[in-house]
């Protein structure tokens, strides 16, 4: 929705809201549905049963297509093969990707325009972004097929969880469902074209959450998808008042689970858990099958490299950068994308009988919850979501001095002005509420963790094991 229509939803009674939601989801059902989604889902639940020597064979095949795209119509891969003396002919298997020069976040900035494909009209491009918790967001754009694909991997591990589409779901996700600043129930808005309910993870706080499994009760969702922390304080809850809550699947994304949160989640709803990693360059998707044996990197989705320091690929173990390149993105594609990810390659296959290889759980941000006065319990997921649109800043930290004061650490842009801190706070305030402080330091850089991550929530008030629900 764009920042008018969200004035508009905010100021609406919450009816007015459900037919907004309801809207919205069906705009995305005609343009990431229907039968173009059926029709790949047809071919990806053949291919998750390719041989390797087929998926590989798959993949060389998306691969020439796609660099054929790059050379005709990407301005930005037509310089890097004619400087490199290449040509689409000169790659005849995956070992050729490795000819191309791996891609940085700083390379898609400043060569964005250049990256966007010629052949594309303005009204095919679908804006994207990364989440930009540690600094500004990334921009790309995406085609209609790209949508459908990501779709389609998605719902494939759904069915791999006995969830299958048409079913009623229930998310508890970072979009600002409900207003902040409400105080009762319902702290939910419904998507009547799709089935699906939308929770508000901004209001659950000890004294909501009964209202929260009132109303997941009576809707009766086949299945939950959230943020691991999310789910873990659902599940933490009905822990504490000794219930169950019954559903065939959750699936979790977006953050790191805990085995502890793991646990808690498939005893409280008497399920598996299946997790699962993406992200919004569209360049890997990695899902958890019913043996749980690891994060199966999807094949037919991209290619998946582990790259060490020294630029060698990982081919001993041990953890190394996650390179991506997307197969189905032609509007703006992202060929060997470095991510800021770490990750290493699992060994064997997995009993479930697929190819696709397994990789470990990615080491990422290890967040803290965020908790405010009135008793809610705010992922790092939710905070992200104010620094999106703010493109002047590098790199941030929020450390949770106190119940009231949130310390903000940014390492900003030259550009950068009173404007961005402006809409910044505004945006924080949103979603931790308005008795919430804030102080605003300038610095030149954010401290890593030993894995060399920047460790984007600090909370000295929830540190350690202290939820109490």
């Amino acid at each position: 929705m764009t920042s008018f229509l969200d004035r508009i939803y905010n100021f609406s009674p919450a009816i007015v809201q459900n037919l907004m939601v309801t809207g919205y989801g069906l705009k995305m059902y005609r343009r990431e549905y229907g039968r173009k989604f059926r029709e790949k889902l047809d071919e990806f639940e053949k291919t998750q049963w390719y041989s390797e020597s087929e998926l590989r064979d798959y993949q060389a095949e998306r691969l020439r297509a796609l660099l054929e795209h790059c050379y005709e119509n990407i301005p930005y891969y037509r310089r890097v093969m004619d400087d490199l003396k290449l040509t689409p002919r000169d790659f005849k298997g995956l070992d050729d990707l490795q000819k191309i020069p791996i891609l940085t976040r700083e390379d898609v900035k400043k060569n964005f325009r250049q990256l966007i494909a010629r052949n594309y009209k303005p009204s095919d491009l679908i804006l994207g972004r990364t989440s930009g918790t540690t600094g500004s967001p990334l921009e790309f754009y995406w085609d209609r097929q790209a949508c459908v694909v990501k779709n389609v991997v998605d719902w494939r591990q759904k069915g791999w969880g006995g969830i299958h589409f048409g079913d009623k779901m229930a998310f508890a996700l970072g979009r600002v469902v409900v207003p902040t600043k409400q105080r009762k129930p319902p702290f939910w808005r419904i998507n009547l074209a799709m089935r699906h309910l939308y929770l508000s993870s901004l209001h659950m706080s000890k004294d909501n959450l009964k209202a929260y499994l009132d109303k997941l009760a009576k809707f009766a969702p086949v299945a939950l998808e959230g943020y691991p922390s999310t789910m873990h304080l659902l599940a933490h809850y009905l822990r504490g008042q000794k219930l169950k809550f019954l559903v065939k699947a959750v699936f979790t994304s977006s953050e790191a689970l805990f085995p502890k949160q793991r646990e808690m989640i498939e005893d409280a709803f008497e399920c598996k858990v299946f997790d699962f990693y993406g992200m919004a360059e569209r360049v890997i998707f990695a899902t958890e099958c019913s043996e749980h044996t690891g994060h199966h990197i999807n094949m037919d989705y991209g290619i998946t490299e582990f790259i060490k320091d020294d630029s060698q690929e990982s081919s001993n173990g041990g953890f190394a950068r996650i390179v991506a390149t997307g197969l189905h993105n032609y509007a703006m594609p992202l060929i060997r994308y470095q991510t800021s990810d770490l990750s290493e390659p699992r060994k064997g296959k997995c009993p479930c009988g697929r190819n696709f290889p397994l990789m470990d759980d990615v080491t990422t941000r290890v967040e803290d919850l965020i908790l405010t006065r009135d008793g809610r319990y705010i992922s790092s997921q939710i905070l992200s979501h104010p620094f999106k649109p703010i493109k002047n800043i590098i790199e941030s930290q929020v450390i949770q001095e106190d119940i009231d004061r949130l310390h903000i650490k940014i390492v900003r842009e030259k550009q950068y002005n009173d404007d961005d801190t402006k809409a910044l706070l505004e945006g924080l305030a949103i979603r931790v509420g308005p008795e919430m402080k804030f102080d605003i330091e300038f610095v030149d850089s954010v401290p890593r963790t030993a894995a060399g991550k920047v460790k984007f929530v600090i909370s000295k008030v929830t540190a350690g094991d202290q939820i109490k629900l």
